[in-house]
């Protein structure tokens, strides 16, 4: 008996690389089946344009040739994702072709900006590990203008040390161009690449970033997620890949970021300008103040003319407050997010209820109909003999 059990696992073991026994067995596959699935984020690009005109994000991004890419917010299927990361193949880092569901996926950087939108052209820059170097680009005045700060040299950077404008936008970065999971605060010499492209308008090539970026994380094992989960599923429709018995996920609302993310992210207008109230931001750390004009100031503060008349508390008192306050603000705006992702989620579970409920139904009178043939049709049953 312990002989057949060892020739069965042998035979199992010789088998053909294209069996499923075999890629249940493959590292890699193992790898990906480990890894979460980022679905990716949206902006909206209208709350900041009426709310916060001083993060001037449409008109930043229009230089790159980004805004289609930021306002995709569309539904998941997360198990199609995964089975496009084990089975995909690399064509000299130019492509990616793959075999999905029978349907044949060829994945070009013409084919991601017909289907996203975008305009053809840009810079192919995409590395990891070194400074990029390119003609206008230096890394050093880089890293002083996006955190108004003065450098001898180019340096790894963090995220509290950068501008208030530029920490938003590298929150963007990490979760919608180079999305990834984990410690975001650090901002590598890619993430300045880019910040600086956007402040400067310099056009990039997201088609060659999103195939890179790709190959970059399946090369190696220290990814904690597999990326572009809602554009990749966007491609696949393009396709027609069957998503039949697919789980789909839909975007809840904080994943899109909004005025509310400002706030979660401990950052609030006050007196004039926007502040981060966040511990993490002080004078040593970089500018933590961004000015506003033409904007009004939050409802919350409280501007009652009675109030200069009561004693004031102390500093210390009236900050604890404060940060509190604005805590507990942050707290409910995400609370808020939250149930109405709930609701909208309740509200889809119910059109599929009633979906499934005509289903039944059609199929129970289908049931009635061909009874009533056979009925007709057939003889009846003899009876049976004692």
């Amino acid at each position: 008996m312990p002989q057949m059990k060892m020739a069965a696992k042998r035979s199992m073991s010789e088998r053909p690389p294209s069996s499923s026994s075999s890629k249940e067995e493959d590292p890699q596959t193992k790898w990906i089946d480990r890894r979460p699935i980022l679905i990716g984020k949206n902006v909206d690009l209208a709350s900041y344009t009426f709310d916060a005109p001083s993060f001037n994000f449409k008109n930043l991004f229009v230089g790159t040739g980004w805004v289609p890419i930021l306002t995709l917010n569309d539904k998941v299927y997360p198990a199609i994702v995964k089975d496009f990361y084990t089975n995909m193949n690399l064509s000299s880092g130019t492509g990616i072709t793959c075999i999905l569901r029978n349907k044949r996926v060829k994945i070009t950087q013409e084919l991601i900006c017909s289907i996203l939108h975008l305009e053809d052209g840009g810079i192919h820059l995409y590395t990891t590990k070194i400074i990029p170097h390119i003609e206008e680009y230096n890394p050093v005045e880089a890293c002083c203008r996006v955190t108004e700060k003065h450098f001898e040299a180019a340096i790894r950077l963090n995220s509290n040390q950068l501008t208030l404008l530029c920490h938003v936008l590298h929150n963007i970065i990490t979760h919608i161009i180079v999305p990834r999971k984990g410690h975001l605060d650090e901002v590598n010499h890619y993430d300045v690449f880019l910040l600086d492209s956007i402040l400067r308008g310099r056009k990039l090539d997201f088609s060659y970033i999103m195939i890179q970026y790709i190959s970059c994380v399946l090369s190696g094992t220290r990814a904690k997620a597999l990326p572009y989960g809602m554009i990749l599923t966007k491609i696949f429709q393009h396709f027609k890949v069957s998503v039949r018995d697919s789980v789909v996920l839909l975007p809840k609302a904080t994943d899109t970021i909004n005025t509310l993310t400002l706030k979660r992210m401990k950052i609030f207008k006050e007196d004039g300008q926007w502040v981060a109230k966040s511990k993490s931001f002080d004078d040593d750390s970089g500018p933590f103040t961004l000015s506003f004009e033409g904007e009004e100031m939050d409802i919350d503060k409280d501007e009652s003319p009675l109030r200069p008349h009561l004693q004031r508390p102390s500093s210390s008192t009236s900050g604890f407050i404060e940060d509190h306050f604005h805590l507990l603000d942050g707290q409910i705006d995400s609370l808020t997010s939250s149930v109405e992702g709930l609701h909208n989620t309740a509200k889809d579970l119910r059109q599929t209820m009633e979906t499934l409920q005509s289903s039944v139904d059609g199929m129970t009178s289908l049931l009635h109909a061909l009874h009533a043939h056979l009925d007709a049709v057939l003889p009846p049953h003899p009876p049976l003999e004692d």
